[in-house]
């Protein structure tokens, strides 16, 4: 059971080119703190990307946003339906004043998008 709420390194998008695959050819849903685009990977788990940039805030505002992010993900990603899909989350300034509920409420919409057309 342990393992269904951890976040593993092949959980997340490495390269610049993924972002950009993912950018270019997946769904995008904005939201108020931030923006989320997700394209189906074809795999059998989903993976993240995190984007928070220096408007966001100094370097302790940029971690905290993506720490919350990163525990989003982790506690919420096997309610997010199947087939695999990645997922890069943008986040805007105000982002870094959200709590992990506020957070959650916001971005609960956005994990239960069911099967996009996208591959």
């Amino acid at each position: 059971m342990r393992g269904l709420h951890c976040f593993r390194p092949s959980e997340r998008l490495h390269t610049s080119a993924h972002y950009e695959r993912v950018k270019k050819h997946g769904r995008r849903r904005r939201l108020r703190h931030c923006v989320v685009n997700i394209l189906t990977n074809g795999l059998a788990y989903h993976r993240l990307g995190l984007v928070v940039s220096k408007r966001v805030g100094n370097s302790v505002r940029r971690n905290r946003i993506k720490r919350l992010l990163r525990e989003w993900f982790r506690l919420h990603k096997q309610h997010i339906p199947l087939p695999g899909k990645d997922i890069v989350i943008v986040a805007y300034p105000g982002a870094e004043a959200l709590s992990l509920e506020a957070l959650t409420d916001e971005l609960l919409a956005v994990s239960h998008i069911q099967n996009e057309h996208n591959s």
